[in-house]
């Protein structure tokens, strides 16, 4: 039994050395495979396998104008079979995910076979797209910076698109704060003059800087004993927001140097000012619909219909517009949920969007606008006129009829795609056109010489027509 059993293992080692080998034009060969007889367009086209990639990337859904997207969840499979980093396939999936979008808006993929409710598959410019980056990699003479190079295609590819598409870099964005309407920081606005000085141009009230008896108009020429001289405002705003604990500033005020102590705390950005005038009119003028400036025009509201307000004025021009959200709000305290306060439209179709209000206000509105108003600005306002009557005083507001989606990137940062776009409450679209208002006023030279409200004209005659002087 012994002998047969060595026999028996005799001939298994046999077939295996039989197997192991094959068979090539009659010639025997080993199945081990010779890379360096492997093309470079081959071993290129190998590195990403894309028949392989069978990863299924989560379509951008639209929320709101500058509604923020957390982290992006991409689901990867088959990962390994990739031949470059995670950080680099992640960044190539989002590119991916854009192409998409982008192909989608513009030559109706919708129909494509390819796509369904959620998900889409890999296609020829896809594989083009990966085969290309590979090749790049594999070929450039000198050293890529992988990230860069992936940075610098989302840049390309969102330019092309649109005015209102675009990328956000990390790091500090005056903007992206005011969206915010608070930050962690000291409270200051800050930036270079002519002659190259860091002045102090905007003091948050309640802020550590306000608190410490920092003045719009300072100079800042040090930071905890660091030299400032000819850098960039947005220098000072980085070191600022990478400081933890005590923060000295030195400034220069009327020719003497003064130093102030400082530690970050949480800053909140009013967006809301109020006040009520002769003839109980109310006055409320917003600068930006930030993510609280809905709270913040609640408590304004009440106040001052608390004060037996009868008519109220709402001051929306400068106003580049913010979040869908809190026009969303706002516009629910003047109208019952009967009412439409206005529309979107994609591929998918048009859907309106309605008030949560309880009751219609029944005092008279009057809008102020100018160019400068613009997005959620112009959503409020044509909202007002159409379903509560406003009358809208000043200029042909800016006409920006779109929605911007926010994606973030890791380690690489946000970009902004255009979406969707809104329609008014009545279904019009205002891209390009604007909101045309009931009374064109535009300020006169006085204002601009002597900014003060007896020279607003604009501002004095929403006031005549409340008064009915008009």
């Amino acid at each position: 039994m012994a002998n047969k059993d060595i026999e028996k293992k005799d001939e298994i080692k046999k077939e295996t050395k039989k197997t192991s080998r094959k068979t090539v034009n009659g010639k025997a060969t080993t199945s081990k495979k010779n890379s360096a007889n492997v093309s470079p367009k081959k071993k290129a086209t190998k590195k990403v396998e894309l028949a392989q990639v069978d990863s299924k990337i989560q379509k951008i859904i639209t929320d709101e104008n500058i509604h923020r997207n957390s982290n992006e969840e991409i689901k990867k499979t088959k990962e390994e079979k990739l031949n470059f980093g995670i950080f680099e396939y992640v960044l190539l999936l989002v590119i991916i995910s854009l192409i998409f979008s982008l192909l989608g808006y513009f030559i109706g993929l919708k129909g494509n076979k390819s796509l369904d409710d959620n998900y889409v598959t890999v296609n020829k410019e896809l594989r083009e797209f990966i085969e290309e980056y590979n090749y790049i990699l594999e070929n450039y003479y000198g050293e890529i910076d992988e990230s860069e190079l992936i940075t610098n295609a989302l840049k390309g590819m969102l330019s092309s698109i649109d005015d209102y598409s675009g990328f956000i870099d990390n790091g500090s964005n005056n903007n992206s704060i005011s969206l915010q309407g608070e930050y962690e920081g000291l409270g200051i606005g800050i930036l270079n003059t002519s002659e190259g000085d860091i002045i102090i141009a905007t003091v948050y009230d309640d802020s550590p800087a306000s608190k410490a008896g920092i003045k719009s108009g300072d100079i800042v020429t040090k930071l905890n004993g660091e030299d400032l001289t000819g850098q960039d405002n947005s220098e000072l705003v980085d070191k600022i927001s990478e400081l933890n604990g005590d923060i000295n500033l030195t400034i220069i005020r009327d020719g003497e140097e003064l130093n102030f102590n400082l530690k970050k705390e949480k800053v909140v950005l009013k967006s809301v000012t109020y006040e009520m005038l002769e003839n109980n009119i109310g006055y409320i003028q917003v600068s930006i619909f930030a993510e609280n400036t809905d709270e913040q025009f609640k408590e304004a509201l009440t106040n001052l219909e608390n004060q037996n307000m009868q008519s109220l004025i709402i001051d929306l021009r400068g106003n580049s517009g913010g979040h869908l959200s809190s026009v969303r709000n706002m516009l629910s305290l003047f109208l019952n949920d009967t009412h439409v306060i206005y529309q979107t439209e994609n591929d998918k179709g048009i859907e309106k969007v309605y008030s949560t209000g309880t009751k219609d206000k029944e005092y008279k509105i009057v809008i102020l606008q100018d160019l400068g108003s613009a997005s959620a600005s112009e959503v409020m306002a044509s909202s007002l006129r159409e379903q509560l009557g406003a009358y809208i005083i000043g200029n042909t507001s800016f006409g920006k009829g779109t929605v911007q989606t926010v994606r973030n990137v890791d380690g690489v940062g946000e970009y902004k795609v255009t979406t969707t776009k809104w329609l008014t409450s009545n279904g019009v679209w205002v891209d390009g056109n604007g909101i045309v208002p009931d009374l064109e006023v535009s300020l006169t030279e006085d204002y601009f010489k002597n900014p003060t409200r007896e020279n607003d004209n604009q501002f004095q005659a929403a006031v005549d027509y409340l008064k009915g002087e008009n």
